[in-house]
């Protein structure tokens, strides 16, 4: 019998190995031509040039990107029927397999649409459905609070999620601005959904926030796991338990606030929180965030954990761990995970022409319990 002597790149192998996504705000993965049809089938008045200021990717054409809450703010008018949310879903999950991503968790805002959570939650499901079945790839969903919006308006959205059960909503988040919004204003709706059987996860402490707001979210709310979380690192005793416990921090390379920090590429790779979180033994899992919008993907992200932050192929590996246990499928599905992703990753790791050449300056040795 002849041997699989072809080797792969180290591209090719970010692109393929098995990965999670945790941190994916549904809307941040609308394609820009998605959104100028869904403008044209609505008579929304939209350029194209218009368009593409939502986009990092087009900002040497339109010098300026809006992106983010902005993107989301529009994109939710645009969003009418179900067949919208179908289609988005649908794509959103074709970009991801793509890049090797065999597992999202999707975050999305029921108080922002125009439909009911019913038919949106329904559309959604039919539109993973149809993806697993072509490039097997599992999704959940997050209704997320919008944190802009009243604390009742929170608890409305609580409501419709807990009135209507669905086996791939298994919790809540929480995003839009936290500066005037901190996560505790919040509890009344956290409280219904943690009694209602919810699982419960938040952004904290971005943008340079206060790391208070990661122990509130801790130690208040009851957050099993937080989004962004960076300025944790501000408070070394919390930081500690933080690698402690083990709780898990999804993190995201293309997070636009660090960028405009360090503009120096040399300063941004040395100073980033995900770096130094990683140093400090956090429980870290990268994320796209926001994946057409910041011009990113599954691969992209764990390119930047290698050749810019110095994570060496162990690391990487750890790093998928962490997603497999961070996840909130159930635990039988991820032991199965566990097993069949490490033996995947070995595989294609074989294959490699060559590892990845890594600074010994810049490198990290990561490494981390591989149980839940």
């Amino acid at each position: 019998m002849m041997q699989d002597t072809q080797t792969i790149t180290l591209p090719e192998f970010f692109a393929t190995f098995p990965k999670v996504d945790l941190h994916y705000h549904l809307l941040g993965g609308v394609r820009l031509t998605t959104m100028l049809a869904l403008a044209e089938k609505y008579g929304v008045p939209l350029t194209e040039s218009e368009a593409k200021s939502y986009y990092r990717r087009y900002q040497h054409e339109t010098s300026v990107v809006k992106g983010g809450i902005a993107a989301l703010n529009f994109l939710y008018p645009l969003m009418r029927s179900a067949e919208d949310y179908f289609r988005v879903t649908y794509e959103v999950a074709q970009d991801a397999a793509a890049t090797g991503i065999r597992h999202l968790e999707l975050f999305w805002n029921p108080s922002d649409t125009e439909l009911s959570y019913e038919d949106v939650t329904e559309a959604m499901s039919r539109a993973i459905a149809k993806a697993a079945e072509e490039w097997d790839i599992h999704a959940l969903f997050i209704p997320s609070i919008n944190r802009e919006k009243s604390p009742e308006e929170a608890v409305a959205m609580v409501d419709a999620v807990l009135s209507y059960p669905h086996p791939l909503v298994p919790g809540i988040g929480i995003d839009y601005k936290e500066n005037d919004a901190p996560i505790e204003h919040f509890w009344k709706a956290y409280r219904k959904a943690k009694l209602g059987g919810l699982r419960l996860t938040g952004h904290c402490s971005e943008f340079g926030l206060h790391w208070r707001n990661v122990e509130t979210g801790l130690d208040l709310i009851h957050l099993e796991r937080i989004d962004h979380g960076y300025t944790v690192l501000d408070n070394p005793e919390l930081t500690a338990r933080c690698a402690r416990e083990g709780i898990p921090f999804t993190v995201v390379p293309s997070n636009t606030y660090y960028l405009k920090k360090w503009p120096d590429a040399d300063q941004w790779r040395k100073h980033h929180p995900i770096r130094q979180m990683a140093l400090a033994g956090m429980n870290i899992i990268p994320a796209t965030d926001d994946w057409h919008m910041h011009n990113t993907n599954g691969a992209e992200c764990y390119r930047v954990m290698v050749e810019e932050f110095g994570f060496d192929l162990d690391g990487v590996r750890q790093l998928m761990l962490n997603g497999i246990n961070a996840c909130w499928q159930p635990e039988e599905i991820k032991q199965q995970w566990r097993q069949a992703w490490t033996a995947e990753f070995d595989a294609l790791r074989s294959k490699l022409a060559h590892e990845p050449q890594i600074d010994p300056a810049q490198h990290i040795s990561y490494h981390r319990s591989q149980t839940a």
